[in-house]
């Protein structure tokens, strides 16, 4: 389960965002892979070799640890993009490429928005969408994708190999096919409602996208800006304490009890005066968690790695022990206050900011954000909130998670 959302507000200036849904002790890493000239005839997926091109772009990725492809991204060139599953009628491929692995090959391929929507559909069309993509349990899908650049986006929706896009200012996808009859290209080459004739209604229904779908267009009616992206990011469709309680039709998504996704990933993209500044969790929860700036193409620094994913890994792990310490707590309006106030405050950094004091915002707020956890960690009250099904799902989850107790963020 996910949720996208991007707009283009001209001059060159627009706003990418994403939550990545998924089983909570799959870990999600982010990683920058540098551009090269690949001198191989193909490349090996998740589950299929494919023709490799001669040349890939630099990709920021987030990425599951266990798949080649990716939940979202961003290159060189400004291209975003993020997938979603989406449940349709008939039955799913056993094998092919993932809507992530679509999303990677796009990322690496691309300069545009518009080449990106057309590699995945050129693709999709040669060798299929399918796989499981389930990290603890058996998860077939089709899937949606927002792709866009500073100038153009496009959502492009998918059953099989039948497909329909749509150019937007601004749009946001989740988890369910809802384009009609106004898309304006369509597979078959004729306008019909694409999603009364594929969309899956059970699946659709239950997972909550629905109202997902109504939370982020609504951020959208607001002018966006990046604080406005990470308030979007962590809407709940409740006033209760998010951390005692699951809800599945929560943009921030919390896992528990029956329902068996949480957000475990987010990232924002801001395209503006020809930089791509990417604001990221590199961790789970975002209600909880602190969106870091960093200047696509300065030196990594965490949560950003490069390959090295054992780095990446123990940077997801070490922020993950917090989260499951605040899994039956009450958070105080003191402890969003101070998360506010930090991020604020690297909002007003970074706006102005030389590549060369982005790096050093980059380094100096791993060190807050260290600061910012050890505080709230310390004195946890003794008293669990929440019903018991919804703490005895996250006391099977950490076990069965085995982190220790606080794992370096550089091994």
């Amino acid at each position: 389960m996910c949720d996208t959302m991007g707009a283009i507000l001209g001059n060159g200036h627009a706003l990418f965002a994403k939550n990545s849904d998924r089983s909570p002790n799959e870990p999600q890493v982010l990683e920058y892979y540098c551009a090269r000239d690949t001198g191989s005839a193909t490349v090996k997926a998740t589950y299929v070799e494919i023709d490799q091109v001669p040349h890939t772009y630099a990709t920021l990725l987030s990425r599951p640890v266990w798949m080649w492809g990716a939940e979202m991204g961003v290159n060189e060139h400004g291209v975003c993009i993020g997938n979603e599953a989406v449940f349709t009628k008939g039955s799913y491929g056993k094998t092919g490429l993932t809507g992530m692995d679509l999303l990677r090959l796009a990322l690496e391929r691309s300069a545009t928005a518009q080449e990106a929507r057309d590699v995945i559909i050129e693709l999709l069309e040669r060798y299929g969408q399918g796989g499981d993509c389930g990290y603890d349990k058996s998860f077939f899908y089709d899937n949606s994708f927002l792709i866009m650049d500073m100038n153009e986006l496009y959502i492009l929706e998918t059953a099989g190999k039948h497909w329909v896009y749509k150019s937007m200012e601004r749009g946001s996808i989740s988890n369910r096919l809802a384009m009609g009859d106004d898309g304006d290209v369509y597979s078959s080459g004729a306008p019909y409602d694409f999603a009364k004739k594929h969309r899956e209604p059970v699946y659709s229904f239950f997972s909550g996208s629905e109202h997902r779908l109504e939370q982020t267009t609504d951020c959208l009616t607001k002018p966006p800006t990046v604080a406005t992206m990470m308030e979007g990011l962590r809407t709940h469709n409740h006033d209760k304490n998010p951390m005692t309680m699951p809800s599945i039709s929560s943009t921030c998504m919390h896992a528990g009890g029956l329902i068996g996704d949480h957000t475990t990933a987010s990232m924002i993209v801001e395209l503006k005066e020809g930089k791509i500044v990417v604001w990221a969790t590199g961790s789970s929860t975002p209600c909880i968690s602190l969106f870091k700036p960093w200047l696509f193409g300065n030196p990594p620094v965490a949560p950003v790695f490069t390959t090295n994913e054992r780095e990446a890994l123990a940077y997801w792990l070490r922020c993950e022990v917090f989260h499951r310490k605040k899994i039956g707590t009450l958070c105080s309006n003191q402890f969003y206050e101070d998360r506010d106030d930090l991020e604020a405050e690297w909002l007003r950094l970074a706006e102005n900011a030389s590549p060369e004091e982005m790096n050093q915002l980059s380094v100096d707020v791993v060190e807050q954000e260290e600061e910012f956890y050890d505080y709230w960690s310390a004195g946890r009250a003794n008293d669990r909130y929440g019903h018991k099904r919804f703490l005895r799902y996250w006391d099977s989850k950490t076990e069965k998670l085995n982190i220790p107790e606080k794992p370096a963020i550089w091994v």
